[in-house]
């Protein structure tokens, strides 16, 4: 069975979603499509890069995954297709495939180039529609990546250059905001290891969180573990460190998240820290 993914930043009250969709169906009719998102920020290439890093494992190899958050549409951008832990990838050559792989080649990438492949005439404004979408329904009928096009040098890829978190020689993590969801939880770049590794053997302390004006102290395992309103850290779904307010939105409480420092460091098990 094929399966061929979506994530865009199309939105879906416009018909681009929709036509991408039907010119894949045009290819390949017993392709399975799945929406990951439509929803990402205009133009906005990390947030895509993280949704896909976070999406794209939960599906089964062989999966064709199609990324169109692409604010060089129509320029002299290229457009790579790749294999990379057994999935296939369409996406502009904009960094957004760099928060899969990171500093390691994927298996196999090339440069989208047999216009054989695409829909006549080519938008200059629509390619998701007039490119990626025919070159990922023909991948999911099993065409070769070397009859999309030549192989591309890994040095000569973008790569799109996030802060990581960095650790303090005093015992601090330091981090920052990356997104939020659509519950108004906040998202950081400090990992689940990296918080492990900070509270390692240390049964008597806890770790503190630093955010904007506000300290909060020990860790919560679910939403609804602090009272109504309150602020509250805890790991999410993508192994992240997030920020979030039970029953509201951390989004609300900082509106300029993003960039926003963060800081963990480990506290004695006292309660009395004063915000």
């Amino acid at each position: 069975m094929a399966i061929i993914t979506l994530l865009s930043d199309f939105g879906t009250q416009d018909e681009y979603a929709g036509v991408v969709k039907g010119v894949m169906l045009g290819i390949n009719p017993a392709a399975t499509l799945v929406d990951i998102s439509h929803h990402v920020p205009p133009q906005a290439i990390p947030q895509a890069g993280d949704m896909l890093k976070a999406a794209f494992g939960w599906f089964p190899k062989g999966t064709v995954h199609v990324a169109v958050v692409d604010p060089g549409v129509g320029s002299r951008r290229a457009i790579l297709a790749a294999r990379h832990a057994g999935h296939l990838f369409v996406a502009p050559d904009n960094g957004l495939l760099s928060f899969i792989w990171g500093d390691h080649p994927p298996e196999a990438l090339v440069r989208v180039e047999n216009s054989r492949l695409f829909l006549h005439p080519v938008s200059a404004t629509f390619q998701g529609r007039d490119i990626f979408a025919p070159v990922a329904a023909h991948l999911s009928l099993g065409m070769a990546l070397t009859e999309i096009g030549p192989v591309v040098d890994f040095s000569q890829v973008t790569r799109f250059e996030r802060r990581r978190p960095r650790e303090t020689t005093d015992g601090e993590i330091v981090g920052e905001v990356l997104s939020a969801d659509r519950f108004g939880n906040l998202r950081t770049n400090i990992d689940a290891p990296l918080l492990d590794r900070l509270r390692a053997g240390d049964a008597r302390r806890q770790l503190m969180v630093r955010i904007g004006e506000h300290r909060i102290e020990g860790m919560s395992s679910h939403y609804a573990q602090k009272e109504k309103g309150g602020l509250m850290a805890l790991v999410g779904s993508r192994n992240q460190l997030e920020i979030a307010v039970n029953g509201g939105s951390a989004e609300r409480l900082f509106p300029e998240f993003n960039g926003l420092e963060v800081r963990v460091c480990m506290v004695p098990r006292t309660g009395s820290l004063k915000p």
